[in-house]
């Protein structure tokens, strides 16, 4: 399997040093989790908003080095958009575009991070 030396450059320095690790300063208005049942990944997404748009994103992963090192880089994506359901739709290709396409060993990991984004936007908040 592909380890962290396959990832490009600037999601690599997401693993060497997580940013948003934790609560956003201040507390988080919206928080999801997702599981992956097969590998064990754990993930919980937290968001604070104001004025409709995402103002902070921070994160808590549980799992292998890839889980950790794209929600860490997803966190810093969500800063500034829009905080609508249509958000987790448009998670995916705005982190490729930010960090390019992931291998397809890595991929369940943005997978994890869409199905929190899902839990924290939808209507009972997670």
């Amino acid at each position: 399997m592909p380890g962290m030396r396959d990832f490009p450059e600037a999601l690599r320095a997401h693993f060497d040093a997580p940013h948003h690790v934790g609560e956003p300063p201040g507390g988080a208005d919206l928080r999801g989790e997702a599981r992956n049942p097969v590998c064990g990944d754990h993930l919980v997404i937290y968001l604070a908003c104001a004025d409709g748009r995402v103002t902070a994103a921070g994160f808590r992963a549980q799992g292998c080095p890839a889980a950790m090192a794209t929600a860490s880089a997803a966190c810093s994506v969500l800063e500034g958009q829009p905080a609508d359901p249509a958000l987790s739709d448009a998670l995916e290709p705005l982190f490729t575009e930010r960090f390019g396409e992931p291998r397809a060993a890595h991929r369940h990991a943005l997978a994890l991070c869409v199905a929190a984004l899902q839990g924290a936007l939808s209507e009972d908040g997670g």
